[in-house]
């Protein structure tokens, strides 16, 4: 499985045309970030992938599970370890079900003004 990685400067869209891409070929791939910002582009590219593959000629869509890891990092001059967490997101290749599918277009409820 293929593992990507993710930063808070992290263009979304190349991203997510590299998860789109695996998805395609592999049918699974992994984001590994550390970071709120990090985790906030890696959903977004999420998303944006899914737009991607809704839009193939035979649409699927994804599935992501995070996976939480502590991680012990030494520097040399440090004399304490540092514990980080790394946000692991494995993606899998589902079934498209267009109940589910993105839209651009927003559906909204009734009695609801558009904006």
């Amino acid at each position: 499985m293929t593992t990507l990685k993710a930063s808070g400067n992290t263009q979304i869209q190349k991203l997510a045309g590299a998860i789109a891409g695996n998805i395609r070929q592999e049918g699974e791939v992994q984001i590994s970030l550390v970071g709120a910002s990090a985790l906030n582009q890696a959903i977004k590219a999420c998303i944006v992938a899914r737009r991607f593959l809704k839009d193939d000629a035979t649409p699927s869509d994804i599935a992501v599970q995070p996976e939480f890891l502590m991680q012990n990092f030494s520097e040399p001059a440090a004399t304490e370890n540092r514990e980080v967490t790394t946000i692991m997101l494995h993606i899998h290749k589902v079934e498209f079900d267009p109940a589910h599918a993105v839209s651009s277009d927003v559906p909204h409820h009734e009695g609801e003004a558009a904006l």
